[in-house]
């Protein structure tokens, strides 16, 4: 999935993060959202900045992870404004002190994958920084996670493990996926 990933043309990418934030920021969800955390891309993961921007312009509170130790992340307050750095993994993060909210505090959680297949079930990157953030109970399905990806990356089936956080949807280029 990443070879396949990587290999999306940038012309290519940059068209498919557009439309995946308009379907996206388009949705019932995301429309009713005030608190939604986001993440920064990484690599060939789908872009994020159209959403981010989408979502800042309709005066949305974004916040994405900023690693907390080697096994935790928190989400805290991103602006238009606010100053990035790399951080231990090379992923950009947010620098300095900023606001920060709790899990279950989103309405809404975006959450990057390597795939997905029709049941909601995400294969992650590997680091499990979203399982461990996610894990706790969420009352009420709150908050919604939605996963943000390629079309490609939908596949037949992903095998499960008992700490897989399973997906209410994803938004990919060619729509949205409902589970």
């Amino acid at each position: 999935m990443r070879r396949k990933r990587s290999e999306i043309s940038s012309e290519d990418a940059r068209k498919a993060a557009l439309l995946a934030a308009c379907h996206l920021v388009g949705s019932a969800p995301l429309r009713h959202a005030k608190h939604v955390a986001v993440y920064l891309n990484y690599g060939s993961e789908l872009g994020t900045e159209p959403l981010i921007d989408a979502l800042l312009r309709e005066g949305k509170q974004v916040y994405v992870p900023r690693i907390a130790s080697e096994r935790r992340m928190r989400f805290v307050q991103l602006k238009a404004d606010t100053p990035l750095r790399l951080n231990m993994l090379n992923i950009k993060e947010p620098a300095g002190r900023l606001l920060s909210r709790r899990v279950k505090q989103f309405d809404v959680i975006v959450v990057p994958l390597l795939g997905f297949d029709s049941t909601g079930q995400r294969l992650g990157n590997g680091g499990g920084y979203y399982d461990r953030a996610l894990a706790a109970p969420r009352p009420f399905r709150k908050p919604l996670l939605v996963g943000y990806g390629y079309e490609l990356q939908h596949v037949a089936a992903i095998p499960s493990e008992p700490w897989d956080i399973r997906l209410n949807a994803v938004a990919t280029e060619a729509g949205i996926y409902k589970f």
